[in-house]
């Protein structure tokens, strides 16, 4: 009897953990805590993330829930057991047996080639507004930059597999690259680079987190390139892809999608100024902008 109220104990605890790790339901329909509701249920997996790497992460992720939500399908957020660099979140995106089934991230054609995109842009196009990030010694390098010419004379700093690489780089703008992210904050401190180019709304939360390395936000420029975060999807998924849109279209009619982004975006818009920048803005060779839904206004964020 002892045994075999082990055996029980022990049953009971795994199904309780198996139930509960790395998961993230989300209550789409009518008795959704019904044992019926959860069975019916698909994963959507995703690729974890720190809120280091990802600062955006906690606005995206409330987006996506709503929009699954909204969408009355039964699907449930799981991340990644193990974290993921961009480009590996791609490949398993990709992939005839991939581990991940959405991820968001700066669109480029290949991209959209190559997965399906939902061409929503999730931060209104605020990632190709880039404030950069300084070192406190060099605050003022940017006083007298008026244009392209002017910038050229500096390096910016990003991670290899970012697309803005090759952005900045056929604008004529020299770079310097990391293989991963957080050793740029590191390389920009020693002078390894002038200047870390940063979207509007990542670059204070990144400031904010690292007080000890004496950084600043430069207050003269701000780079323009026309770009846009969209969720990609498994082409694995094409009904995944659909029911996420239409969740996000319904968010942007009934005027949901605009109330979250003022709540995470209104301070960061403010804090920018971009009104009183030098604004220089980039070609960005690697989106076709026919492709972007640029005859929806409603979609794009405008200073």
């Amino acid at each position: 009897m002892k045994l075999l109220r082990l055996l029980i104990l022990l049953w009971m605890t795994f199904a309780c953990l198996s139930q509960a790790h790395g998961s993230d339901a989300v209550n789409t329909g009518n008795g959704a805590g019904s044992t019926a509701g959860r069975s019916a249920s698909k994963l959507i997996r995703y690729p974890r993330l720190s809120v280091q790497l990802d600062p955006h992460s906690d606005y995206v992720l409330e987006i996506l829930k709503l929009a699954i939500k909204t969408s009355g399908q039964p699907y449930q957020l799981q991340a990644s057991e193990a974290p993921m660099q961009q480009a590996r979140g791609i490949y398993e995106l990709s992939s005839a047996q991939g581990n991940v089934d959405i991820l968001w991230t700066m669109s480029t054609d290949e991209r959209e080639a190559q997965l399906i995109p939902i061409r929503i842009p999730i931060d209104k196009g605020l990632i190709g507004w880039r404030i950069a990030l300084l070192t406190a010694t060099n605050a003022n390098i940017f006083k007298d930059v008026k244009n392209l010419k002017d910038l050229a004379a500096f390096t910016a700093g990003q991670e290899l597999d970012w697309p803005d690489v090759s952005i900045l780089k056929s604008n004529g703008l020299p770079v310097k690259t990391s293989a991963s992210y957080e050793p740029l904050f590191n390389m920009l401190k020693a002078g390894r680079f002038d200047y870390f180019p940063r979207s509007v709304f990542e670059v204070q939360v990144e400031l904010d987190g690292r007080p000890g390395q004496q950084l600043v936000i430069d207050k003269h420029i701000a780079l323009y390139y026309p770009s846009a975060l969209y969720f990609f999807v498994s082409p694995r998924e094409p009904k995944m892809a659909e029911d996420i849109q239409n969740g996000l279209e319904e968010m942007i009619k009934n005027g949901n999608f605009e109330k979250i982004f003022q709540r995470y975006q209104q301070a960061a818009i403010k804090n920018a100024n971009l009104k009183s920048r030098t604004i220089i803005t980039l070609r960005n060779p690697l989106l076709s902008p026919e492709k972007m839904p640029l005859n929806r206004p409603e979609l794009w964020f405008k200073p």
